[in-house]
């Protein structure tokens, strides 16, 4: 192998943790921006022994680091609580709402 090779080796997975509540969102065709649901988050562990925790979602059909692929736009964490979609349901219904709805904390 020379200098100018690189190899390339797949980071060890240490540990996996749970993303419930977690999307990736990727840049679509169109410049819009698609989400997936995370399946977990990885402890990871790459050849010089450094450790970090990376996101993974199905890809392709099959479960993949979601910050290997160039169209990656970021996470974020979305609640999709039922009192959430009680809510947005009532003001659809009433269409014109008559009292405030209180700020969540």
């Amino acid at each position: 192998m020379t200098e100018t090779e690189e190899v390339m080796i797949a980071p060890k997975i240490i540990q996996m943790m749970p993303a419930e509540g977690w999307y990736a969102f990727f840049k679509d065709e169109e410049g819009g921006l698609d989400y997936e649901p995370l399946v977990c988050f990885a402890l990871t562990s790459n050849a010089e022994g450094e450790t970090e925790i990376r996101p993974m979602s199905w890809q392709d059909g099959f479960v993949d680091f979601c910050d290997e692929y160039d169209n990656f736009e970021g996470l974020e964490k979305i609640d999709m609580s039922e009192d959430d979609f009680e809510l947005d349901i009532d003001e659809m219904l009433d269409g014109d709402a008559d009292e405030e709805t209180p700020a969540k904390e």
